[in-house]
């Protein structure tokens, strides 16, 4: 559990809060507030946990550098992981129409469950390949928010090339956002040189004020239903626990997120 034990801004003693701390791999920590929240009244503190990074990285992804709006057409990559699953909750839960996931069969299901309308298996081909007619990939099917959440993520999966051609052309031009890039891309990223209006490459920044829209969203306030984040396992802080929950972490087969709990 996590709480308030010192006034501060508009804290008050006793408060549940979740977010992210330095060192938070720890049954104890101290922290300032700037990462922290009240945490949703919906969710449990295990439930809360799985938000910090994940889920408050595809809220900015999505609408901090996609410009999400009402009605978009969105294309996730890697949606059964944990910040693909996030990205796909959120991006139904701010008002995309048409929300398309790239995931194996095995997890299709899971994923449509979380508001995709549409699957690619990626072992089935490319999707550039799934989305072709008559040798071309129609402006209809193209896209105004590409969230890769998969380039560069340990198996040499590079979708940046591909993306470029399945982004919305046009005034308000399709952008294409990621977490992760080669080394070239995350080094023209944080320089700027040679890196397109509509290509983001990221870090997600904690703070306050976005953990609290977060939590709205999470508990349905902002006219959507409630949405529970999605949790493989949830496994006891010790040794063995920590152990089996890094291992799932490296094998790339985790679907969702992984939670140790301190009171198992």
């Amino acid at each position: 559990s996590s709480g308030i034990n010192a006034e501060y801004g508009d804290f008050k003693v006793g408060d549940e809060v979740y977010g992210v701390v330095d060192g938070s791999l720890a049954e104890y920590n101290v922290s300032d507030t700037k990462g922290l929240a009240v945490k949703p009244k919906s969710l449990s503190f295990t439930e809360a946990a799985a938000l910090g990074v994940a889920y408050l990285t595809s809220y900015q992804g999505l609408k901090n550098y996609g410009k999400i709006q009402e009605g978009d057409r969105v294309l996730v990559i890697g949606a059964s992981g944990g910040t693909g699953t996030a990205g796909v909750q959120l991006a139904k839960a701010l008002g995309a129409k048409d929300i398309i996931g790239v995931c194996s069969g095995r997890n299709a299901e899971l994923v449509r469950s979380l508001g995709a309308t549409e699957i690619i298996d990626y072992t089935k081909g490319s999707v550039t390949d799934y989305l072709l007619e008559n040798g071309a990939v129609p402006e209809a099917k193209k896209f105004d928010i590409i969230y890769d959440c998969a380039t560069n993520s340990g198996a040499g999966e590079d979708y940046y090339s591909s993306s470029m051609g399945l982004l919305k052309p046009g005034s308000r031009h399709g952008q294409y956002v990621a977490i992760n890039g080669s080394p070239g891309f995350w080094i023209r990223a944080m320089t700027g040189i040679r890196v397109g209006a509509n290509e983001h490459l990221f870090l997600m920044k904690r703070n306050t004020a976005e953990y609290q829209e977060l939590g709205r969203i999470m508990d349905g306030l902002e006219g959507g239903e409630p949405i529970k984040p999605v949790i493989q396992d949830e496994l006891p802080f010790n040794e063995e626990g920590l152990k089996q929950g890094f291992d799932l972490l490296k094998s790339r087969r985790a679907v969702g997120k992984i939670v140790f709990n301190m009171d198992m």
